[in-house]
């Protein structure tokens, strides 16, 4: 059978065959692929006709890895969709503490689930991981999960009914399954990976990796080798042992505490030399110190399990702490960093690992919607020249997707005043009243968001204004996406990068208009400090566009495709920065965004007639 056959739709679109041939052939002859996919040209359908097509001529599996859990959400239903037409084993696992039945009448922080989980399964306090073993329909329910893979709440609600742990459901089923869907933390975290390959017997040799929205893979891998702690965390952590009766932990933290304050006063630049601090912190408290007490916190601490068993908040903070101490003594390539009362750990070179991570798999396919330059990305996330090979897919042709570049305002931190932010809503209100169909507005980051979401509320009345706020939980991302989907005009306000900007669908005429605003640069840091002074050691000229101005650009691109989602779309995109109309911005665009572009300084009557103009046909 080819990817016709393993291809969910009656037809193909414009150049998805040719995308889902080329997977194929990759996946067949073990190649790293790199492509690039615009946004609404259908990459999850061609991807996994490709993918599955071949690991099911040579015996492979297809570990799928999305950022999100909501991007997963999106390739579950294809994959759903899939196996209607074309009978095949599918699952996705999510982690833990998104399945446990246990915790729904108690609320229990994400960062000490896994000390609850494990106390109560290991001393028969869990009867739904009890009835695993001894209930008929946990089979049953595996291999209705393969055989149509579901929807997360649809599986959580069916495990119920059985009362049979969900989390166990998944995980046999993955290891039986043709597809498995998970996030990165699955495919790429070493402790976390276990559960996919060491416990379900996956050989990594025989397995196809699919890595979707493959440009944060590089912040992925920051993240896991970076930590951050500040004396207010260590002061915290020091009564949340106090609180469970740890009293030699809480006297150790206390101790950690006032030698950290030490160090941090002690220097007055941005680097410390880790190898010294851990010298001062052996010779201030014994050569063993350090590894026992991270130790306890993290597992060891039996005063810990009482805060299960009578009911007080977990600890999260003493979790910090241990954290942080295992990886400042466990990691030596890392990089110790100080500022304000605050230590941070950096790997200054997170993707050393990943070209022979990627080269562990039969094949690897990293797909975005941004990659361009390929050879950028590819140094990016440590790929050398030669390790793999790059796809571009045509682009989808569009029925008017015109782009306006404002060049009259900007977010760069110096110019964040009272007064460019009325600048900013101004031209906010101006695209919304000029819109009649929904709009995105996606500012760089919630510190920006906030204000002008204040601003532009007082100045629009009769739309349904939602916001997306830090720290939201899938439930409440879910209400607020509905929210937003229960009006055809509504406007919803998101940061780029975030679960609104990426990986999400705003179908037929949810979202006609979207604006960008400002660039998400990261701000300075001596955490970046850190990766710009390794890569100018290694002699990487184009340090600034690696670590700074691609991504920044790409979160931008993304959010600015959110409303192309199919051929024939219509819509307008503003950026509202001047930084935006710069040439090397501009020369990076994607090139549906550069086929129809106005470039100025724009007001909001300008963007009105503009606007007008565009959905008149004018």
């Amino acid at each position: 059978m080819g990817v016709s056959e393993h291809f969910a739709y009656p037809s193909f679109r414009q150049g998805q065959k040719e995308f889902a041939e080329r997977v194929y052939n990759a996946c067949v002859r073990g190649e790293t692929l790199i492509a690039e996919a615009m946004s609404g040209f259908g990459k999850t359908a061609a991807v996994l006709a490709g993918a599955v097509t071949a690991a099911e001529e040579t015996g492979c599996k297809v570990v799928y890895a999305c950022r999100t859990k909501r991007q997963i959400y999106r390739v579950v239903e294809e994959a759903a969709r899939l196996q209607t037409k074309h009978p095949f084993k599918a699952a996705s696992l999510l982690s833990k503490y998104d399945y446990c039945l246990l915790r729904k009448h108690r609320t229990i922080p994400q960062e000490s689930f896994g000390w609850y989980c494990t106390f109560n399964t290991s001393n028969n306090l869990c009867s739904y991981f009890l009835n695993v073993s001894l209930t008929e329909g946990f089979g049953r329910l595996v291999e209705r999960a393969l055989t149509r893979i579901p929807i997360h709440q649809e599986l959580v609600r069916e495990s119920e009914m059985v009362h049979v742990c969900p989390y166990e459901v998944a995980k046999v089923a993955m290891a039986e399954a043709t597809l498995a869907l998970v996030p990165y933390q699955y495919a790429f975290d070493p402790r976390a990976s276990r559960a996919v390959f060491d416990q379900s017997s996956t050989d990594r040799g025989h397995t196809i990796l699919v890595v979707d929205e493959a440009h944060n893979l590089r912040d992925f891998y920051r993240g896991l080798g970076s930590a951050t702690l500040s004396l207010e965390q260590v002061a915290g952590a020091e009564r949340e042992a106090q609180a469970m009766l740890m009293a030699d932990a809480a006297k150790s933290i206390s101790a950690l505490r006032i030698s950290l304050g030490q160090i941090i006063s002690g220097h007055t630049g941005w680097q410390l030399d880790r190898a010294a601090v851990l010298e001062k912190l052996r010779s201030d408290h014994g050569t063993a110190w350090l590894q026992n007490l991270a130790f306890e916190l993290n597992a060891s601490s039996g005063a810990a399990w009482g805060s299960v068993v009578y009911g007080r908040k977990l600890p999260s903070l003493v979790l910090r702490v241990g954290d942080f101490l295992a990886k400042l003594s466990s990691s030596s390539a890392s990089i110790l960093v100080k500022w304000d009362d605050c230590l941070g750990l950096v790997d200054p070179d997170p993707v050393r690992v990943t070209s022979a991570h990627l080269r562990a798999f039969k094949s690897s396919i990293l797909v975005s919607a941004t990659v361009n330059p390929s050879s950028a990305f590819a140094r990016s996330v440590g790929l050398e020249p030669g390790a793999f090979e790059t796809y571009q897919t045509p682009a989808t042709p569009l029925t008017a997707v015109k782009t306006a570049v404002d060049t009259g305002t900007s977010t760069r931190y110096k110019l964040r005043t009272p007064e460019m932010y009325s600048k900013i809503s101004c031209r906010i209100a101006a695209v919304i009243n000029s819109t009649m169909s929904g709009v995105g507005v996606f500012a760089p980051s919630y510190s920006v968001l906030g204000p002008i979401f204040e601003m532009v509320s007082k100045k629009i009345s009769g739309r349904n204004l939602v916001c997306e706020a830090p720290g939201l939980s899938n439930d409440q991302a879910t209400d607020l996406f509905d929210s937003f989907r229960s009006s055809d005009d509504s406007v919803l306000f998101g940061v780029q990068g975030g679960r609104f900007s990426e990986g999400e669908d705003f179908e037929g005429g949810a979202m006609g208009s979207i604006i960008v605003v400002g660039l998400a640069v990261p701000p300075p840091s001596p955490m970046m400090y850190a990766e710009y002074a390794f890569m100018k050691r290694a002699g990487i000229q184009d340090s600034y566009l690696v670590l700074s101005r691609l991504p920044a650009l790409r979160k931008a691109f993304q959010a600015a495709g959110r409303h192309v989602r199919n051929p024939g779309k219509k819509g307008l995109v503003f950026f509202l920065d001047e930084r935006f109309g710069n040439s090397a911005a501009r020369e990076l665009m994607p090139s549906w965004l550069k086929k129809d572009m106005t470039v100025g300084d724009l007001s909001p009557s300008t963007i009105q007639t503009l606007s007008f103009g565009f959905w008149s046909g004018g």
